[in-house]
């Protein structure tokens, strides 16, 4: 029975570990990451509210006592060696017949962050939620840099919390790459209402710091300043052990509809990934990674496959769906805009309703409509 070696205790890593145990109870798997505790990124955004949600944390050796597999958090990899599948790590090297990168990705903080030191954060750990929470009883201007998902959700939930929140976007809307011009028009009305501030096709151009607080000169000619920066830009595939150990290497790992790499027995999931050229730093991907994955694992003769996988935003004053179009598909948005909501789909040239985007009342729809979509990517 060929054993598994799994490099990264993130969501994607345990939840695998979590599958192929479910599919085989014998098989011999060994976990390594640097984390003591699993957490949900879900619950980041709430945390920061005015609810104060408490993250759900689990112990990740007594995870793997009731998965009967070898666990071994604090743990940081030195090196990969694809010939003969075994890792480098501070505690010795391990080894197995097949091993999976879930390396996870890091968050890209702006170029402006070292000439604000102190000042500048990026949510995408537990340790950094619960540092921030504390810290954000006692700051009331915030900015947060990028008006993606997550910046648009951090946006409503501070808002929510009584805080001055100011958001600087470098494209002429919120998520600009996801949604027609009408859904984003009718989502800063929402979060203006709230509150919130926007500066859209502008970016910092110069940043100081003026004693406790962030003081910035954007692109569009107009000054902000706040207690402090939240940067929501994004975040980039962590790819280097990959590509020192010779493993082909694009924007993320590059590995196929079985998420196998360049190298016989080595297999890569998440969002260090990147499947067929595409790469989807989603929970819903890694959920149907996951499952594909442990199948192969296990022997089966499977591969990946998306089905339409709608987003849902966590932003409560704008409740918001999005069936993301297959990336360089051909069409057009046609928008409905209703009394409480707003319903966008995305029209192929074959005619065919391929994506959509509900606001209000409208994200009702969206069981219904996700039925009518084909299968989100033809790999």
């Amino acid at each position: 029975m060929e054993s598994v070696l799994i490099l990264g205790n993130g969501q994607a890593g345990i939840a695998l570990a979590r599958e192929i145990r479910k599919l085989d109870p014998r098989r011999p798997i060994t976990l390594l990451g640097r984390d003591a505790y699993g957490f949900n990124r879900s619950e980041f955004v709430q945390a920061l509210g005015p609810s104060q949600k408490t993250l759900s944390t689990e112990d990740l050796l007594a995870l793997g006592e009731q998965l009967r597999i070898d666990m071994v958090p604090n743990c940081t990899a030195q090196s990969i060696r694809v010939a003969d599948c075994s890792v480098q790590t501070d505690h010795g090297e391990y080894q197995a017949d097949k091993l999976v990168l879930a390396l996870g990705s890091s968050p890209m903080l702006p170029s402006f962050a070292r000439d604000l030191p102190g000042l500048v954060a990026a949510v995408t750990h537990a340790s950094v939620v619960n540092k921030l929470r504390a810290r954000l009883a006692s700051v009331k201007d915030l900015i947060i840099i990028g008006a993606g998902q997550s910046g648009c959700e951090l946006a409503n939930t501070l808002a929510d919390a009584g805080k001055n929140v100011t958001v600087i976007e470098q494209h002429a809307g919120p998520l600009f790459e996801l949604m027609p011009l009408d859904a984003r028009r009718y989502l800063v009305e929402q979060l203006e209402e709230r509150g919130v501030k926007f500066h859209f096709n502008a970016r910092c151009a110069s940043a100081s710091k003026e004693g406790h607080r962030a003081q910035l000169a954007l692109t569009n000619g107009k000054h902000v300043e706040g207690d402090l920066v939240i940067a929501c830009i994004g975040v980039v595939p962590n790819t280097k052990l990959a590509s020192d150990a010779g493993l082909k290497v694009r924007k993320g790992i590059m590995v196929d509809r079985k998420l196998a790499t360049s190298a016989p027995d080595v297999y890569a999931l998440g969002d260090c990934a990147e499947i067929n050229g595409v790469w989807l730093p989603y929970s819903q991907a890694i959920h149907h990674e996951v499952s594909a994955l442990a199948r192969v694992l296990t022997g089966q003769n499977v591969q990946l496959n998306f089905p339409p996988m709608p987003l849902k935003l966590n932003i409560p004053c704008c409740p918001t769906v999005i069936a993301q179009p297959r990336p360089g598909l051909t069409g057009q948005w046609e928008t409905l805009m209703v009394e409480h909501g707003l319903n966008a789909s995305f029209i192929s040239e074959r005619g065919q309703l391929s994506g959509f985007v509900l606001m209000g009342e409208e994200t009702a729809e969206a069981p219904f409509l996700q039925d009518e979509i084909p299968n989100w990517m033809n790999l």
